[in-house]
């Protein structure tokens, strides 16, 4: 359920990213959308702990239904317990763990396949005047430069220490190209762009089902190309723009494929490319700078005030059925045992007219869910006696009847009976240990206030 509901909460993100991408690109440097891809990726794979999310008003808590206490119903009207829902779910999760295993096992392949191929590639001869332009760089990391008849554009790979491909065709006469090609990928060793590569192939796989963060994948590496480009020219000056286009043309025409976790210097969609390059400023205006401040802070805003950890309790504790626990009486239902109780005990019975106000009630409410009548939860059997579960017990105890004042104190013995029970009830299969934490959770939520 968790994992769920990060990949829902994080799709709103990634379609904020989205639409400001779509609007505001032209005014902003690539670097910053790679910023909010990785922010994204963060919400989609580290739970936010409650205490760091920002408040948000949860209208279902304005909508907690007006429950009855419990009625003293006759034999055989207890109902098990939902298990039927933790069923639903163990399918899905062994759904998600198949999808899950499908895709590692592709990309996997794919990669084990793809470094096959590059450990085929030869070092560079080392009296190569590009060994002196990588000296001349001083990178923080050692990066190695290697030449492969095995692929058709440059590309990088691994993170730690990093090794740039370059074609066997190259054409090493034209210095300008290889500079070019060479400042580009240095770009991505730079960005740690492998890095990322790796970390969006692990959102793809742990959410597959989204569609959402598919596309922030397709966009993100998109951006990760551009932000290279902008690298480019900003290294070598806006006169090399033009040179730089046709080299993207060219190497475009010789793209054989996409390797995930490596970036590749032909991958991205080449019109938005030779456009981002053709309209690219030298520097970054002031309308650039406030809209990059203003987009990233409305980012981290949604990124706060949507909670991505495992808040599904949070939602189940204002169900009257505590996710399928408890069982709810229809009117059909409600009108039967009325009627039954009627002809046992006569209609001026005080709980056959009790009962009769209550049927009124759920009449009235028509299936808005702000009064709603239990039925027992699951069967409870002493040495003397056999009695339905009192669901109210759990949703809303100060509707029970009890000899004594509700007080914190109360409540915990409340607890413990509670505990008893439910133990019982898993070991006789009316529960199941997911249900039984549930139940207790509500109740701890209780306690905690009345304390």
């Amino acid at each position: 359920m968790s994992l769920l509901q990060m990949s829902l909460s994080a799709s709103l993100l990634i379609l904020v990213v989205i639409a400001f991408r779509k609007f505001f690109s032209a005014r902003m440097p690539r670097t910053v959308f790679s910023f909010l891809w990785m922010l994204t990726w963060c919400k989609l794979m580290i739970p936010l702990p409650a205490g760091i999310s920002l408040p948000v008003t949860n209208g279902l808590a304005e909508k907690i239904p007006d429950i009855t206490t419990a009625l003293s119903l006759p034999a055989g009207t207890w109902q098990t317990a939902g298990i039927n829902s933790d069923f639903r779910w163990n399918i899905l999760k062994i759904l998600w763990f198949c999808g899950v295993l499908t895709f590692s096992l592709y990309l996997g392949c794919l990669h084990t396949v793809s470094m096959k191929k590059y450990r085929t590639a030869i070092p560079l001869e080392e009296s190569s005047w590009i060994l002196i332009w990588l000296e001349q760089k001083r990178f923080l990391r050692r990066i190695t430069i290697r030449i492969s008849d095995e692929i058709d554009s440059p590309l990088t790979y691994h993170i730690f220490f990093p090794v740039i491909l370059l074609p066997k065709q190259t054409d090493w006469k034209d210095k300008e190209s290889i500079k070019l090609i060479l400042e580009h990928e240095a770009a991505h060793i730079r960005h740690l762009d492998a890095l990322k590569k790796l970390c969006l192939a692990a959102a793809c796989v742990c959410h597959w089902f989204n569609p959402f963060v598919w596309l922030m994948v397709i966009f993100a590496s998109r951006d990760m190309e551009l932000a290279c480009d902008e690298a480019v020219i900003r290294a070598l000056g806006r006169d090399k723009r033009k040179a730089y286009a046709n080299l993207l043309v060219e190497l475009d025409a010789r793209r054989a494929g996409i390797d995930l976790l490596a970036s590749n210097l032909g991958q991205s969609l080449m019109k938005e490319r030779i456009i981002h390059i053709i309209h690219m400023k030298e520097k970054i205006s002031l309308t650039g700078i406030v809209l990059t401040i203003a987009m990233t802070i409305s980012c981290i805003v949604v990124y706060g005030a949507v909670p991505s950890g495992d808040f599904s309790m949070k939602f189940l504790n204002n169900d009257p059925t505590l996710g399928g626990i408890f069982d709810l009486y229809s009117v059909e239902d409600y009108q039967r045992v009325v009627a039954t109780v009627k002809k046992d005990r006569g209609d001026s019975d005080p709980d056959a007219l009790a009962m009769e106000r209550d049927l009124a009630r759920l009449k009235a409410d028509n299936g808005k869910g702000e009064f709603v009548i239990y039925k027992g939860a699951f069967l409870v059997e002493t040495e003397t006696v056999k009695i339905a579960f009192n669901p109210t017990i759990v949703m809303r105890p100060e509707l029970v009847n009890r000899n004594i004042p509700l007080t914190a104190e109360t409540y915990r013995n409340d607890i413990k009976d509670v505990t008893e029970i439910l133990e019982n009830a898993v070991a006789d299969g009316f529960l199941t240990e997911t249900q039984k934490k549930r139940v207790l959770n509500k109740m701890e939520e209780n306690l905690a206030g009345l304390e």
